[in-house]
C-alpha cells in the first residue's frame, strides 16, 4: 500500500480572501494589520533558513530518517516540519521503508489507532504520537491533575470568586474570564485562573515543546493583559529548560506527556505568581512555529536544538 503524495503545494492551502489570509485545513482568517504582514514577511525568511539548513543536513553522511505521516503531510508553518528537515530527515510515502510513523491530523479528539487504517504499516516502524488521541481540554486537565496532585479545573456552578471559560476544542483561543458562581455551558471547560502576570500588564505563557517527553527549550510568549488569550505575543524569549522549571518540574511534565501519550508536541504551561506552582493548560500535537514574534536568529536556533532532540529520540 502506497500512499499518495499531496497533489498540491503547501501555498494551495492558502488563499486570500477579502479580509485577510485563509488557511483551508482549519478555516482560520489572518486578517490584513501590519502585525500579521510583519509576521508573514518573517515566516517567509524563516522558511528560507530552514532551507538552507535542510541542504546542511542533505551534506552528513547519515541516512536519513524516513517518517510517514498519516492522515496528512506537515506544511511549512508546522513545527515539525522545519525539524524534521534539520534533522536530515524525509517525507516517504510508502509505509514499508518508514522507519517511523507519525500520527498528524489537526483535530481534537478521534476514537481509534490510525494506524489501523494502515495495515501494511511495518510492526518495525516507531509510532510517534499514534496512541495520542484525545488533547481535549478536559482530557489535559484529568491527566494534569493525576500527575501534579492538584486541579486546574472547577465546578463554575459552586465556585466563588474569577474562573476562565473557554472551549473544549484545541485552538479556539477563546477564553474569557467569568465570575462564578455560573450557569455550566455545553462544550465549555472551567478553570482556575492563572496569575501567570509578570507585573500586572503583561502575561508569559511558556510554550513547551517535548519529544519523547524530555523538554527540549522553552518559549516565554509574553503578551498583554488585555489580549490574555490570544493567539497573538508581543515578545517571544528562547530558554532552556532549566532556567525555567526545577529537576522535579520536568519529571512531573515528562510523566503529563506519558500520561497523554504525547511523543511529541507543544504543551502550554503556565506559573502561577502567588503560589509558584505551574498548570498544563494545553496540548497541541501539532504545533505551529517557532513563534514568528521570536527573532530569526533564535528561530533557526530553537530548530537546530529540537532536530538534534528529535534525531537522538528515533536514535533510542
Amino acid at each position: 500500500m502506497k500512499l499518495s503524495k499531496p497533489s498540491k503545494p503547501w501555498w494551495s492551502d492558502l488563499s486570500l480572501e477579502r479580509g485577510g489570509l485563509r488557511t483551508h485545513k482549519t478555516g482560520v482568517l489572518v486578517p490584513y494589520h501590519f502585525d500579521n504582514l510583519v509576521a508573514i514577511v518573517r515566516g517567509l525568511a524563516h522558511y528560507v533558513a530552514i532551507q538552507v539548513q535542510r541542504f546542511a543536513a542533505s551534506l552528513h553522511p547519515s541516512r536519513p530518517m524516513r517518517i510517514l505521516f498519516i492522515p496528512h503531510q506537515p506544511r511549512p508553518w508546522y513545527l515539525i516540519w522545519s525539524v524534521l528537515h534539520a534533522a536530515k530527515g524525509k517525507i516517504v510515502t510508502d509505509p514499508q521503508n518508514a522507519d517511523a510513523v507519525f500520527y498528524f491530523e489537526d483535530t481534537t479528539a478521534r476514537k481509534d489507532n490510525p494506524v489501523n487504517d494502515y495495515p501494511h504499516t511495518p510492526d518495525t516502524a516507531r509510532q510517534i504520537n499514534c496512541a495520542c488521541l484525545d488533547v481535549s481540554k478536559s482530557k489535559v486537565a484529568a491527566a494534569f491533575e493525576d500527575v501534579f496532585g492538584y486541579p486546574l479545573s472547577l465546578d463554575p456552578t459552586t465556585w466563588e470568586g474569577l474562573a476562565v471559560e473557554k472551549s473544549e476544542q484545541n485552538g479556539a483561543h477563546d477564553g474569557r474570564v467569568i465570575t462564578c458562581p455560573a450557569e455550566r455551558k455545553p462544550n465549555k471547560v472551567y478553570e482556575h485562573l492563572i496569575d501567570n502576570s509578570d507585573n500586572g500588564r503583561f502575561v508569559e505563557d511558556y510554550r513547551t515543546p517535548t519529544i519523547g517527553g524530555d523538554i527540549a527549550l522553552v518559549y516565554i510568549k509574553q503578551r498583554a493583559m488585555n489580549y490574555r488569550f490570544a493567539n497573538t505575543n508581543d515578545r517571544v524569549i528562547l530558554r532552556k529548560p532549566e532556567q525555567i522549571f526545577s529537576l522535579t518540574e520536568r519529571q512531573k511534565l515528562k510523566q503529563f506527556c506519558a500520561a497523554m501519550k504525547l511523543d511529541w508536541g507543544g504543551i502550554d504551561v503556565l506559573r502561577d505568581r502567588q503560589s509558584g506552582r505551574v498548570y498544563v493548560v494545553d496540548v497541541n500535537k501539532t504545533d505551529m512555529g517557532p513563534p514568528t514574534a521570536l527573532s530569526l536568529v533564535n528561530q533557526v536556533r530553537s530548530v537546530r536544538i529540537l532536530a538534534r532532540a528529535f534525531r537522538a529520540y528515533m536514535n533510542r
